[in-house]
């Protein structure tokens, strides 16, 4: 197959080490990539606790030339260890905080990567002596295709189950083809893994549960907020997580809901949702008024400073609270802004630890279905290795039947004449099998060749047939 897939995520590695990486992932990551020596096909996805990196290349070519560089200098806090979160409870999943960005990746800066230890810092470490390099985790061919599947069927999300991964690789799918950058192999991974997302959903309900990022953090922030139907929430971004975002607003009763983009995509996104859309301008005196703030771009520099929520409750009701939730994995919000008297911040790492766990027998469950979906997907990719050599056949075949038709005389034809053709045909067809066949049997090779020749013919061949 030649599928190379590169996944940096919460579970593996951490939220430190996705939110390390994500400045790389620029808009033209997936047509330089495609544009390496031996690289047919590239998708990136990019969320806000995985970045996944799926290449199709040639067999004598090294995808690690295709991607170097990239993962060079990547380190996060050491005392996290990959793989601590048991499957069924917390596992790689994705809140899509790059969709705020033209389609749908991060925009790059230009700016190094920070050093370990300004990581070990912005962690809370202190510095590079307690951090530990990262490393991709790597899959290979079928391996790559069962790791999609489990991605698409929200096995590897971090609400286990979560609908919105499904969406996101989609997009990344539909992206990668805009920008000619999709190859059949990967298209073919891409489609097994949502026709067996699909039928997880039917045989485990697993996505029905309503289980998301953006759910569990507005579970969690309902104690603050009181009864949603009564809540004024103000969106900061317009990305597809905000999209989400709002559906599960409106799911729990809140209907006064406005968006700011600092972009210019609030109006386009506010239409048709019943959404007020917030000018720069008015965004102090809006803030006043609400009870939550959401942010889901990671832009990579704060989207919600501590001017702006500072300037918002100092015009509210005294007592009145603010809850602001940042769902991006590169932080939307200034983390003073906690410091702020009255507000209560949630973040992805709070939203984490609140994980519901799942029946895991509903789990399994759809871990077999994904392990005989793949399984199955294998021996469809396996049965048709060798349809460039069955067309190859035809071709050949198609050649001595034109080569045939020119020789047939220019006139109408008789039986006679069909007949000598069709002996022809047969003559040219069994002149090379049957040179072979002396060759083979003068080595002692007859039963073998028997054999391969009942293979492909479908014939039986006997000894009585043999003396006739």
């Amino acid at each position: 197959m030649g599928l190379k897939l590169f996944s940096v995520n919460h579970r593996d590695h951490n939220l430190r080490a996705v939110e390390q990486l994500t400045p790389r992932i620029h808009d033209d990551l997936e047509r330089d990539l495609r544009a390496a020596h031996g690289v047919r096909g590239s998708v990136v996805l990019s969320t806000c606790n995985r970045i996944e990196i799926l290449l199709d290349v040639d067999e004598d070519a090294s995808a690690d030339r295709a991607i170097e560089g990239l993962f060079d200098g990547l380190a996060s806090p050491a005392d996290v260890t990959p793989g601590e979160i048991a499957p069924g409870e917390i596992a790689p999943g994705e809140a899509d905080s790059s969709a705020s960005e033209p389609d749908g990746v991060r925009l790059s800066s230009d700016a190094a990567p920070p050093a370990a230890s300004e990581v070990g810092a912005h962690a809370g470490l202190g510095g590079a002596s307690q951090l530990a390099l990262v490393n991709p985790r790597e899959f290979n061919d079928i391996e790559a295709v069962r790791h999609l599947s489990y991605l698409a069927s929200g096995l590897e999300s971090m609400v286990v189950g979560e609908r919105e991964i499904t969406g996101q690789l989609r997009h990344a799918q539909h992206r990668a083809r805009r920008r000619d950058t999709l190859s059949p192999a990967i298209s073919e991974a891409l489609d097994a893994a949502f026709k067996t997302a699909r039928k997880v959903e039917r045989e485990t309900g697993l996505s029905g549960m309503g289980r998301s990022v953006a759910a569990v953090a507005l579970d969690h922030a309902a104690q603050f907020v009181g009864d949603y139907a009564d809540a004024n929430v103000t969106l900061f971004g317009t990305g597809s997580y905000a999209g989400a975002t709002v559906t599960q607003l409106k799911e729990r009763g809140c209907r006064n809901i406005a968006v700011h983009s600092a972009s210019g995509r609030a109006e386009a996104f506010a239409r048709g949702r019943g959404l007020r859309v917030v000018k720069t301008e008015d965004l102090a005196e809006v803030l006043a008024q609400t009870d939550m703030i959401v942010s889901a771009r990671g832009t990579g520099s704060p989207t919600v400073t501590t001017k702006h929520v500072k300037a918002g409750v100092d015009a509210r009701e005294p007592g009145r609270p603010l809850v602001v939730l940042d769902l991006a994995i590169v932080r939307d919000v200034e983390p003073e802004v906690a410091n702020i008297p009255g507000v209560t911040l949630i973040d992805l790492d709070t939203i984490r630890s609140l994980v519901p766990k799942l029946e895991p027998a509903k789990t399994a469950r759809a871990r077999q279905i994904v392990g005989s979906e793949v399984d199955a997907f294998e021996k469809r990719t396996a049965a048709r290795a060798l349809d460039p050599v069955i067309i190859q056949m035809r071709t050949h075949l198609n050649n001595y039947i034109d080569q045939e038709m020119a020789h047939l005389p220019q006139r109408e034809l008789g039986r006679e004449d069909v007949e000598r053709a069709l002996h022809r045909l047969a003559n040219k067809l069994l002149h090379h099998p049957t040179i072979a066949a002396h060759a083979e049997g003068a080595r002692g090779n007859a039963d073998e060749f028997k054999a391969a020749l009942e293979l492909v013919t479908g014939m039986t061949f006997n000894e009585e047939q043999e003396q006739d």
